[in-house]
Formats: structure tokens, C-alpha cells, sequence
């Protein structure tokens, strides 16, 4: 029996390691095009038996004029062009097309529930040539509005914060390291809301979101829950009991912490845009088969897996100032 064909741009780190991950243990026959590039962490044998092809996706990508495929998962899509300079090969010869997106494309998430319907960003002068913090969302709008032009056959998937093993953000690691260290830390609200996906479950629903060739558009990721239920889920996982140290706005402004940046995966409610970036509605990718698997597994496999890694986070207050402010403001400061 033929092994359905499937490939991936993309595939050396984080989501990509657990899609290959996912596609071998299914069964497919996979292909990879990267730039030959990978993360130090990347399991050994992963590639065994894996046909990789390498290029560019902002220059050469004559290493797609080869080949069929049933379906293209695509990873590493950031700007318009690069989707169509490499369906300028894969057009007519995939059946399938998985565009992984973000939630950024949205204009604006400034409330709960925003559903995939809602307006996308996009640009009032030129579109930009660089990817950057400010144009990231709405070029991967017009990524989407490419594929929709040239793939009949499309899924486009929408992720909300993507966490586990190989994540090189450490922006859910955090939460997972910093609680798991005796003593106070200083947390956001503990009702805060968090929304997250597993790279893992994500990955596992890629496969069959392409294998059935499933339409449409999707936002993955769990249900909401509040901040201190993932405090509980390490505490839990640790045995280090939470003590969570709340700065007021007036503290944070004068101890200059920043959200996103010193505390990972959270926004204050006063950030109109961006408040509902942790509640988006996932009933649509539900329907469509998407399973989670419990906060605590999520927890206990990052903590095994950065403790593996070690080095410094990558985000988020050091071990130091954390400590420094719990000190200062926490219920003996």
C-alpha cells in the first residue's frame, strides 16, 4: 500500500518537530524544505527516513519543482510572497493545502469570544517588506488571502500561544520554571485569563485536518481559564506550593515591569486592542476535531523538557529580580 505523501515547510523547530513527529508515527511519507537549520534540541532519528529539501523561502525554492504531494503543511509562511513564490511550484501538484496562521491576523482583540469571522488586520499604505513586531499580524493576513488566491483546497489554521517541549519563547516555559522555584513570585492577577495550545495537540490536528482535507478557517486553542489555575497545575506537578505576589498598576509603572515582556502571556485589561487575546472563541476548531490534553500533562512535560535544555529563559523577569520584587511587595514586604 502507497504511504500518503505529505510535506512540510518548514520542520526543524518547535511545531515543526512535533508535526514530523506526528506525520511518521501516522504513517505518512514525509518531506521537509527548510533552510537546513535546526534547534540543538531537535530528537535524535527524527529525520530518519525523511527526504529533506533545502532553500529559501524568500529566494531559492527551485527544490519544490519536483514532486507530489496529498498535502502541504506550511509553517513558515511570514509574508505574501513567500506563499507565492513557492506555490508557484506547488500549485496543481498537492491536493491539500495547511496554512498555519495566528491569531495576530485579527485587527483587533479587544473583547472575549472573537470568533474567525471577525475583520483581519491590514495595512493603509504599501505593504511592508520586513516582518516586525508591528506588521507581523497583517502579513499573515495577506499569507491567508495568498493561499485562498492560488490553493482551492485549504485549511487555515489560527493558533493562540503555542506551548511545550521546544518552544523557543519560554513564554509559557515561564510560568512552568519560575512557580516551580521555592518561594514568592511576582504573578499576573490570578483571574487573568490564559489561552494557550499544546504544539503537540496542534500538530496531531494538523495531520488530520490535511489527511481529510478539512475547508475552512480555524482558532486553536484551549478553552479559557483563569492564571492561577496554571500556578495550581505546577504546584501540583512540583509539590512547590504558589505563592503569588500581584503588583499593582502603580507598582509595575514604578518598578517599570512589563507585561508581555517580564510577565509572559498576559496584557493588562486596560489594553483595549489586545484584552481578549486569552479568550478566543475555539468552538469552531472543536467541531472540527481538535483535542486538548490537560494543563498538568502540558506542565509536566515542558518542566522535563526545559530542565533537559537548561539555559536562560528566554523572556520574562531573571530569577533575581523576580525575587527582588516577591521581597519588596509580597505580604512581609
Amino acid at each position: 500500500m502507497t504511504r500518503p505523501k505529505a510535506l512540510v515547510l518548514g520542520g526543524t523547530t518547535f511545531v515543526g518537530i512535533h508535526l514530523v513527529t506526528s506525520l511518521l508515527r501516522d504513517g505518512w511519507d514525509v518531506t521537509t524544505f527548510n533552510r537546513g537549520r535546526s534547534t540543538p534540541d531537535v530528537p535524535d532519528g527524527l529525520f530518519d527516513g525523511v527526504t529533506r529539501l533545502h532553500g529559501d523561502r524568500s529566494g531559492d525554492v527551485s527544490a519544490l519543482a519536483d514532486g507530489r504531494w496529498d498535502v502541504v503543511h506550511d509553517l513558515t509562511s511570514f509574508h505574501p510572497e513567500q506563499v507565492r513564490r513557492s506555490a508557484a511550484h506547488l500549485v496543481g501538484r498537492c491536493d491539500h493545502y495547511v496554512l498555519v496562521s495566528t491569531i495576530s491576523t485579527y485587527a483587533r482583540l479587544g473583547s472575549a469570544g472573537i470568533t474567525e469571522d471577525a475583520p483581519l488586520a491590514t495595512f493603509d499604505g504599501p505593504v511592508p517588506d520586513e516582518v516586525d513586531g508591528d506588521s507581523y499580524g497583517g502579513l499573515k493576513a495577506l499569507c491567508e488571502q495568498a493561499a485562498a488566491e492560488l490553493f482551492d483546497s485549504l485549511t487555515v489554521v489560527r493558533p493562540s500561544i503555542i506551548a511545550g517541549p521546544h518552544d523557543p519563547t519560554d513564554r509559557f516555559t515561564y510560568w512552568v520554571v519560575r512557580p516551580s522555584e521555592p518561594g514568592p513570585h511576582v504573578t499576573p492577577p490570578l483571574d487573568a485569563p490564559v489561552q494557550y495550545i499544546d504544539a503537540r495537540d496542534l500538530a496531531d490536528w494538523l495531520v488530520r485536518l490535511g489527511a481529510d482535507h478539512v475547508l475552512g478557517t480555524y482558532n486553536a486553542a484551549t478553552v479559557p481559564f483563569p492564571f492561577g489555575d496554571l500556578l495550581q497545575a505546577v504546584a501540583d506537578e512540583t509539590g512547590v506550593a504558589s505563592q503569588p505576589v500581584v503588583l499593582t498598576d502603580e507598582q509595575r509603572d514604578v518598578e517599570q515591569v512589563r507585561p508581555w515582556a517580564d510577565l509572559p502571556m498576559w496584557l493588562p485589561p486596560d489594553d483595549e486592542a489586545m484584552r481578549g487575546m486569552f479568550q478566543v472563541d475555539t468552538s469552531r476548531a472543536q467541531a472540527a476535531g481538535l483535542r486538548t490534553r490537560p494543563l498538568r500533562e502540558t506542565v509536566r512535560d515542558t518542566l522535563d523538557w526545559v530542565r533537559g535544555r537548561g539555559g536562560d529563559l528566554a523572556v520574562g523577569l531573571t530569577a533575581e529580580r523576580d525575587a527582588e520584587l516577591a521581597a519588596r511587595y509580597g505580604a512581609h514586604g
